[in-house]
């Protein structure tokens, strides 16, 4: 009972207490599987969400048809990606990212960011799974690229490596849970504001990433405070996200594992929301979407709490600027 507060803070950054995560899921999962209901009743006939988000990962019209059908499907989103960020951003990071299929060794794995050199001459890699593409869903393709690389990690990790001796290294180089993987989560539904979504079957796919990251707020806090057990845990992910099972499996060993690091993703999404939110509401007509992003992202891998500060001091600089 001691642990696991501490345990939350050291990868959010930020100390709710775990009834107050548990009870947070379970709003968030409430609201998200709202959304599902709608996309799944007005683009694919009705029915029952869980039947539906298992569905998506056996049926052919929504699988691959090949290793190469898979890589271009994030080849073509990335080139999207890279068109729109001028429109959320004032600042660009030099190093270029690439997409390539993972290495035959590696070939099980389901996606990984791999960053770019501070120089900007080694461009960051996103590494994704093309083997057996006919069991591939492409439900969750895009929103994963948007997580992995514009608008979400390589954009904000390459920033920060970019930024040299204008900020500590400890910001340059680690960074934390609350506000990395936040950001990853905030950038795919900036990704939806963008348009950078294809159809139906995409955006269910980031609603889908949405509720994975909502249900581990429930999972971890009910794996380590509550008295869940596996199965239960399992069951729950299975009911919120369209993951394949073995996914799902793996991922709940690594929250049995891992106490509190779980949580970080969509507390952290949330703090930075929560942000933007106060910022349009302070602001008003003089709130500037690009300038905002610019400066959340702009001083490296800052905790949540400073990421507060340096919000509010922005507020009143933008006030007095006039």
């Amino acid at each position: 009972a001691e642990c696991y507060p501490k345990l939350v803070r050291s990868f959010a950054t930020i100390q709710p207490s775990a009834d107050e995560i548990h009870q947070l899921g379970l709003d968030q999962v409430a609201l998200i599987r709202s959304e599902m209901q709608a996309v799944i009743d007005e683009h694919f006939g009705g029915g029952s969400i869980d039947e539906f988000l298992r569905r998506v990962n056996i049926d052919p019209e929504f699988t691959f048809e090949s290793e190469e059908a898979v890589l271009q499907y994030s080849l073509d989103a990335l080139d999207a990606a890279k068109a729109a960020m001028a429109e959320a951003f004032g600042r660009l990071p030099k190093a270029d990212v690439l997409v390539k299929p993972y290495p035959e060794f590696a070939e099980s794995g389901i996606g990984e960011y791999h960053p770019s050199s501070e120089d900007s001459t080694r461009p960051g890699i996103f590494y994704i799974a093309v083997t057996n593409p006919t069991t591939r869903s492409r439900v969750t393709q895009q929103s994963t690229l948007y997580h992995e690389t514009y608008p979400g990690h390589h954009h904000q990790i390459a920033l920060s490596l970019e930024l040299g001796d204008s900020v500590h290294p400890v910001a340059r180089y680690f960074g934390n849970s609350g506000f990395t993987e936040g950001w990853g989560l905030y950038a795919e539904r900036l990704a939806d504001e963008l348009g950078l979504y294809g159809g139906p079957l995409d955006y269910l796919g980031l609603l889908s990433e949405q509720g994975a990251r909502a249900s581990r707020l429930v999972i971890d806090t009910g794996l380590h405070t509550k008295g869940w057990t596996r199965q239960q845990s399992v069951d729950y992910m299975a009911s919120n996200t369209a993951w394949p099972l073995h996914d799902i499996e793996n991922d709940i060993n690594r929250y049995i594992s891992w106490p509190g690091q779980a949580t970080s993703y969509m507390l952290g999404m949330l703090e930075i929301r929560r942000l933007r939110d106060l910022a349009e509401e302070e602001l008003g007509e003089r709130f500037d979407l690009k300038a905002f992003h610019d400066r959340v992202v702009g001083y490296g891998g800052i905790t949540l709490p400073m990421l507060h500060v340096s919000i509010l001091a922005w507020i009143e600089e933008q006030k007095a600027a006039g």
